[in-house]
């Protein structure tokens, strides 16, 4: 009976990976094991639900405000099925959409005018299409960060943060030699950077913790959210 056991933890794990750490000489790479996503608003996910696997900031937010607005998030989003005005973000050059089993990565030009069947959605800088770098901005290339994207890589969806500071045309180079098939910014910086995670054991994983002094920290509005449930 022992040895069956040890042969059986051999090929089938005991616990479940809620999600999956990978890391490269320049990359920590985040694989939640999901089956639902949403773009939570207002108020981000408690540690204490346990359904939630992995968030993080995701839309660029306006201002800082004593109360939550959907004007004051990046462009349209979709929330549970629902779209929601966002005020105009010129920055803005993609998007990523949502619905059960289906996702896309979209210029912005394409982002649907109404909800239709997609349950979830939001824009951002669009960094990587098709596994080719998106044109880089002056200002943007010489731009040093820890940077984050949400991105897809041989089919299955993953957030990509760079391990230390660099420039931000580093950091899209590193998902091009990566091989992402798509790449979508996610807000960072002091404050909007904060995001935590479920590990295999079930015990929650914090990003930036030390972000929560920040001032910017009560002003965030909208988070990418991974269910399993």
């Amino acid at each position: 009976m022992f040895l069956r056991i040890i042969f059986l933890s051999f090929f089938f794990p005991l616990t479940c990976q809620a999600v999956e750490v990978v890391t490269t000489n320049h990359l920590n790479v985040f694989y939640p094991d999901f089956t639902r996503i949403d773009l939570v608003c207002g108020k981000m996910p408690r540690t204490s639900q346990k359904d939630v696997e992995f968030c993080c900031e995701a839309a660029f937010t306006g201002e800082f405000l004593s109360e939550f607005r959907h004007s004051n998030i990046a462009d349209n989003h979709i929330t549970g099925g629902v779209m929601k005005k966002g005020y105009r973000c010129k920055a803005n050059t993609g998007a990523f959409l949502w619905r059960k089993g289906h996702w896309k990565f979209i210029r912005k030009v394409d982002y649907p005018t109404s909800a239709g069947n997609w349950t979830m959605g939001f824009c951002q800088l669009l960094i990587v299409k098709d596994g080719k770098a998106r044109p880089l901005s002056t200002k943007m290339k010489a731009r040093r960060n820890i940077f984050r994207a949400l991105c897809e890589k041989k089919g299955r969806l993953c957030i990509i943060e760079s391990k230390t500071r660099m420039s931000y045309e580093s950091f899209v180079n590193y998902l091009v030699s990566y091989k992402v098939t798509h790449a979508l910014y996610l807000d960072m910086g002091s404050g909007w950077n904060y995001a935590w995670y479920r590990d295999a054991d079930g015990h929650v994983k914090e990003r930036f913790p030390e972000s929560k002094s920040s001032f910017s920290y009560p002003f965030r509005t909208n988070w990418i959210t991974f269910y399993k449930n």
